[in-house]
């Protein structure tokens, strides 16, 4: 019989392998200390709980389950997860971004099989849908829209969106960036740039964008290499100016041009203008490096080197909490680690390991619940 959890500050979910619920768990801890040694097989067992989403908030997490288009709530406990609500909301078979527009409002906008991209406004509290619909995002012709990331600032929602054909193929070369105003959600402005493509990660739970110390958002683009649709895009950051409407055609960070071509994810921000990133290869070679990337200076600074590439099946295994810049390294068979980042040092070292029933396809989301 497993052990169950009794404390903790942090809360580790585990997937024990890509693709599968069946050896789902989730461990508690204390502690960011190297010494700290965290055994899977003494968590708590969630098999078949969360689906192919997972939007943590404060005290509770929201998962999608893709078959059915049920978005389902599980307060955060120490005795496990045990849904405490649910809706249905259809038309969702993959989440793209989510994004608080009030209190417990969630905007959340997906994709379902005919890869439409769609909208919902969910109160997040008594879990009912409030609004719902299709964004008017003008795109090429034979294209359908497919909209990363989005942000409300004052009455204004900032989405940032790319396309592709009927077939999710022949992947746009355009970044859009649509002003709405908010709550009408009518269109103000509509700003293009072919520097690069898809800006934000267009997965549920990525890094994908974040506001910098001067105010001004920061978005990583993601081309699409792993369709293999645009593979001459490179990974880069975009600069929206506070209060602007555009992409600031005086800033463009190319990080694929300082690997030789290599594209990156975005894994936490890791304070001011300091972010992690992750290289990924295309074709696949199971293999990446951890790098700090700082957008204000364009510069990248290597972390880490040959690791096993990271896995992401509920979000990225970052987690940023104000002092340390947290993520989750599958070392080998059976052990990986979390490596924490001291913001204030600007240093790496080594947390907690994790132990037992984890493989290189294993995946991780770290949290600290209210």
């Amino acid at each position: 019989m497993q052990k169950k959890s009794t404390k903790g500050k942090y809360l580790l979910l585990i997937n024990g392998e890509k693709g599968s619920r069946e050896h789902d768990s989730m461990i508690w801890f204390d502690s960011l200390d190297s010494s700290l040694v965290l055994h899977t097989g003494q968590g708590t067992a969630i098999n078949e709980r969360l689906g192919s989403a997972v939007i943590p908030q404060d005290s509770f997490l929201l998962s999608m389950d893709k078959k059915t288009g049920t978005l389902e709530k599980y307060p955060y406990s120490f005795d496990g997860l045990s849904e405490k609500g649910k809706l249905t909301l259809g038309e969702f078979e993959y989440i793209s971004f989510t994004t608080m527009i009030g209190h417990d409002q969630l905007y959340i906008s997906g994709r379902g099989r005919k890869n439409i991209s769609s909208f919902a406004v969910v109160d997040t509290k008594d879990m009912k849908v409030i609004r719902r619909g299709k964004l008017a995002l003008p795109v090429a012709s034979g294209q359908n829209p497919s909209d990363n990331f989005g942000v409300l600032k004052g009455n204004r929602f900032y989405v940032g969106y790319s396309s592709f054909g009927e077939d999710y193929d022949h992947c746009s070369d355009t970044s859009y960036l649509a002003v709405m105003d908010y709550p009408s959600l009518k269109r103000i402005s509509l700003a293009k740039d072919t520097r690069s493509a898809f800006p934000g990660a267009g997965v549920n739970g990525l890094f994908n964008y974040f506001q910098g110390g001067d105010g001004a958002m920061y978005i990583l683009t993601s081309p699409v290499f792993y369709h293999g649709n645009h593979p001459t895009a490179p990974t880069a950051f975009y600069r929206i100016g506070a209060g602007r409407s555009g992409f600031d055609p005086s800033y463009f960070f190319d990080l694929s041009s300082k690997l030789g071509g290599v594209h990156l994810l975005g894994i936490t921000q890791a304070g001011g203008n300091q972010v992690i990133l992750s290289t990924t290869a295309f074709p696949s070679t199971g293999k990446g490096d951890y790098y700090l990337a700082d957008v204000k200076r364009k510069t990248l600074k290597l972390l880490l080197k040959d690791r096993l590439q990271p896995n992401f099946v509920w979000g990225t295994s970052g987690f940023y909490d104000g002092v340390h810049a947290s993520f989750i390294v599958n070392e080998k068979q059976g052990e990986s680690r979390i490596y924490v980042f001291d913001v204030k040092k600007g240093n790496l070292r080594k947390g907690p390991a994790i132990r037992g029933a984890v493989s290189p396809l294993s995946s991780f989301l770290m949290l600290q619940p209210s």
